[in-house]
């Protein structure tokens, strides 16, 4: 009886120590919403005896959840039929399916048969967020909100969740301007899925409006100035949605320091107090200035430096001079500049001086410069070289007499890093106990310095042998040819650790996660010889149990498991998990693409991955309004889906009217056409044109079918194949260069190759942008489309200093008829002049006829170059020189000369790009030509 009731509370120990830790693994290890309930009755009678007869999931939730959230804990359940009992398998079948996030609630239980316990696994999913639909976020767009909010569509939801929102969307607002916002969050549950949406309600409230901005201790800079440079009093000035913002005026008071430093004020000072007492909606602001002296730089004593160069030193009119802090680092970068350059003895001191002036007390800082004498490297000698020529020696280092394009200068910092280099070329060539001693020699006033550097080369060491021990998953011959370490090689113990890694890498991509690879070198007596083992211990396989997929409201599970390109009892490949996360969000139509691995940090056999996906919004629309001066005013729209029915597949329509023509066009893309990573684009058009100075249009209406593939982040390559009906019609009367009026069927095939290096599409500063088409067309009832149509395109941008953008620009085109007929229909002909090409012509008439109407060619050639000054306040000046030729024609009229053009812009910088006027100056007038011309336009030339 002792015996029984002794077993009964070891047993009754043994389950209230593991609730006790799975209910702290349930507070600690996922979400604050789990929770786990163990049975009391579970362990009773249990022991490692025990038999496990049977395994049952019951799902508390809608029936229709029944068959697939049974399916996916069964797989999830490290527990099986037949399997004695174990506590840590349990232990981590309900940490799994916690992880998986689809359960609010997880009870175990268990029933005692003949055959042994069942165990009873009772589940209550989450309601999932469904939709979060916002109401009143103007003048926010729904993205801002969101990422204000911790909670997104196909997350699980939960009430604390719910309430923890508010907070971050009211902050966010008052950072808009607006007085009191408030919003209230409820959650509803869809009738059809019985899901939960989220409904945010915001009610702004009365806008923060600036009442009166005063400015105290400004005497240099006038307050009309001031205001005029900040943000929260331009936004005044608009009706209706001019709000003001503490957020902002923050950074104009940091932008006022900037520009007060910028014009010599480096002491200045500012701060700001608000006053809304007498009335909450405004806020009167009252910007306090001690401007302080204005600073005056010159520089004294200065004979081998410019005063530019030594400017860039001083650092008072950038960074400030509180404590005069900004004086002392002054000092220290002219003193290293002097030092860098061999005078080594350089002393620079600060003199001011100071007066009152009119509006400000000036400050004149006098840099006095002793520099010294320059020492300047003489000779060096290198000594007790054997095995590596003196000449090889002197290639890396940087320490050498006079030459022509190096002044000789001896810094000694520069020594150490020539002796540092000279003991690492020894060390590639496997001279292990190599030692360089460097020793200077000054003449008596240091202006010389003789350089003697003293190599002790040791034994040279070569490997003797590779071995590697333990390795089964990769051919040996594979490890080998990717080590950098060879038979015969100069030994490098610095590429041990590199060479470790990359069997590591090896054996871990065949499934061996938890691999280890020590390396153990042995040495010859004399230290000549190395000999390699690599000892392997591969650890076991893991493999890749269950894929769970979560936050897919929309989109099919097929299609992110198609991108992972994993499959379940795989050999696990983290790489290749990672490039699958990469396609994931490479995909656009994914906000975050998250993983959670159960299993690899308790380094067990098999683990789960599970994908957590949160999906952007797959409708979109677009609109623009406006005018351009190549197709005048204009309007278009743009509805698509990016994901449409679910399966990663863009669909949309558009259309476009402006004063040369319409174009309604429609497209659908596959991006992943028969499973390969070419995609796949269709479409069909029908447009209209009548481009200015023209006098002709045409009426296109076609189909087009497009692959294309990227080459890495800057290749892409398209072909493209389209068959299009033309009709093309006379303006005015007048006749066509092709004859009458007439109707074409053209198939054209277009390969393509693009190379784009940029580093913004909107505002490029820097990078290459090149692209080659060939345009093969052919005509189905007659000969004149019956030709070859190439274009190159290349433009490079380069900023050599901050605020200054060069960019170039370089386009020429042919037309190659390959039948007897040498006429090319007047579309197909190449025309310049117009704020794409060379500006300061109207459209298309940089070549036209006696009458003025434009000429084409089969020859076109343009060049552009302009710099792009960046003034502040997000304008953007402009000048440029255009320069283009069109060339076989086939009417008379015009040259085939090319034509150029000078030019001015000012550009306001936009979030969509720069919006601007420019003005192009033909430098080759002709008689009966204007001089010029005025562009409106949206977005740069090139």
């Amino acid at each position: 009886m002792n015996g029984l009731v002794k077993q009964q509370i070891k047993r009754l120990i043994r389950l209230w120590g593991l609730i006790a830790a799975l209910l702290t693994v349930s507070c600690v290890g996922g979400l604050a919403a789990n929770s786990v309930i163990v049975g009391n009755d579970i362990f009773v009678g249990t022991g490692s005896e025990t038999v496990i007869s049977d395994i049952r999931v019951i799902i508390k939730g809608p029936e229709e959840q029944w068959a697939s959230y049974a399916s996916m804990a069964r797989g999830l359940i490290r527990l099986h039929p037949g399997d004695p009992f174990d506590e840590k398998a349990l232990h981590a079948s309900i940490e799994v399916l916690k992880l998986s996030n689809r359960f609010s609630r997880i009870h175990v239980d268990s029933a005692t048969e003949k055959d042994g316990e069942a165990l009873i696994f009772t589940l209550t999913p989450y309601f999932i967020i469904k939709d979060i639909r916002i109401d009143g976020k103007y003048p926010l767009f729904e993205r801002d909100i969101l990422n204000q909010m911790t909670i997104y569509p196909g997350e699980p939801y939960t009430k604390p969740d719910l309430s923890a929102q508010v907070g971050g969307i009211v902050k966010r607002y008052k950072r808009e301007g607006y007085v009191n916002p408030k919003v209230s969050i409820k959650a509803e549950r869809d009738t059809e899925d019985q899901q939960a949406i989220i409904l945010v309600d915001i009610d702004k409230g009365a806008p923060h409006k600036l009442g009166t901005l005063t400015f105290q201790g400004n005497k240099y800079v006038s307050s009309s100035a001031l205001k005029r440079r900040m943000g929260v009093w331009r936004s005044n000035l608009l009706p209706f949605v001019g709000r003001f913002s503490e957020y902002l005026l923050k950074k104009d008071i940091a932008s006022l320091l900037t520009y007060y430093r910028s014009i010599g004020f480096a002491d200045a000072e500012l701060s700001y107090d608000l006053d809304n007492t007498s009335d909450p909606s405004k806020a009167n602001v009252t910007v306090q200035i001690q401007e302080g002296p204005r600073y005056t730089v010159v520089f004294d004593g200065n004979r081998n430096f410019w005063d530019l160069t030594l400017d860039k030193d001083v650092v008072i009119f950038t960074k400030g001079n509180r404590y005069n802090i900004g004086v002392r680092r002054s000092i220290q970068n002219i003193k290293k500049r002097y030092h860098d350059a061999g005078f080594l003895d350089a002393v620079i001191k600060e003199e001011k001086t100071t007066s009152l002036g009119p509006l400000a007390e000036t400050c004149q800082l006098r840099f006095v410069i002793e520099e010294g004498l320059k020492t300047i490297v003489n000779e060096v000698v290198i000594t007790g070289d054997q095995d590596i020529s003196e000449t090889e020696i002197k290639k890396q280092i940087l320490s050498h007499p006079p030459t022509m394009f190096h002044d000789g200068a001896f810094v000694p910092e520069t020594l150490e890093a020539d002796v540092y280099a000279i003991n690492t070329l020894y060390t590639k060539h496997g001279f292990l106990e190599r030692s360089v001693d460097s020793t200077v020699t000054f003449t008596g006033d240091k202006a010389d310095a003789d350089i003697t550097l003293n190599i002790t080369e040791g034994p040279r060491t070569t490997v003797r042998s590779i071995v590697i021990q333990g390795l089964s998953v990769v051919p040996e011959k594979k490890v080998r040819s990717l080590l950098a370490l060879k038979v015969g090689d100069p030994f490098r113990s610095t590429l041990l650790e590199i060479e470790k890694e990359t069997i590591t890498s090896l054996v871990s991509e065949k499934g061996y996660p938890y691999a280890l690879v020590q390396p153990i070198v042995s040495y010859s007596k004399d230290h000549t010889q190395a000999d390699i083992v690599y000892k392997v211990d591969q650890g076991s396989q893991v493999t890749l149990g269950d894929i769970i997929v979560s936050g897919n409201l929309r989109t099919a599970e097929k299609i992110i498991r198609q991108e992972l390109e994993v499959k379940p009892q795989s050999a696990l490949s983290l790489q290749s998990l990672a490039d699958g996360q990469r396609r994931l969000r490479d995909m656009g139509i994914f906000h975050g693409v998250n993983y959670r691995i159960y299993g690899l940090k308790e380094k067990a056999e098999t683990v789960d991955l599970f994908v957590e996906v949160q999906e952007n919004k797959p409708y979109y629309a677009q609109a623009s309004l406006g005018y351009e001066s190549d197709s005048g005013v204009f309007g278009s729209a743009k509805v698509g889906d990016r994901n449409l029915f679910g399966l990663n597949k863009d669909l949309w329509v558009s259309g476009k009217m402006s004063e040369t023509g319409h174009r309604f066009e429609t497209r659908l893309t596959e991006p992943r056409f028969f499973g390969t990573r070419i995609a796949a684009t269709v479409g069909i058009f029908n447009e209209e044109l009548t481009e200015f100075n023209q006098p002709f249009g045409t009426r296109t209406t076609g189909a087009s079918l497009t692959f294309g593939h990227d080459w890495g982040r800057y290749i892409k390559t398209a072909l493209s194949f389209s068959l299009e009906n033309r009709d093309q019609f006379s303006v005015d009367n007048q006749d066509l260069e092709t004859g009458d009026d007439e109707s074409r069927t053209i198939f054209v095939s277009t390969p393509s190759i693009r190379y784009d290096s940029r580093d913004s599409f909107v505002r490029p500063t820097k990078g290459l942008l090149t692209s080659f088409s060939v345009d093969i067309s052919k005509g189905i009832q007659n000969q004149v489309d019956d030709f070859v149509r190439y274009q190159f395109d290349t433009r490079y941008y380069w900023t050599p200093i901050k605020r200054v953008t060069f960019a170039g620009m370089g386009r020429v085109g042919q037309v190659i008829s390959y039948t007897n007929s040498e006429l090319v229909p007047d579309d197909q002909l190449f025309y310049l002049g117009g704020i794409q090409s060379v500006r300061g012509f109207d459209e298309n008439l940089l070549r036209y006829d006696s009458e003025g109407n434009p000429v084409g060619g089969k020859v076109a050639m343009v060049g552009s170059l302009e710099a792009r000054i960046d003034l502040g306040m997000n304008l953007e000046l402009t000048p440029f020189f255009d320069i283009g030729s069109v060339q076989d024609a086939q009417v008379d009229g015009g040259s085939d000369r090319f034509r150029s053009s000078v030019g001015l812009g000012l550009s306001y910088i936009s979030p969509i790009g720069p919006i601007g006027l420019l003005y192009g100056h033909k430098l080759d007038r002709e008689e009966d030509e204007s001089a010029g011309r005025f562009y409106f336009s949206i977005g740069y030339s090139f």
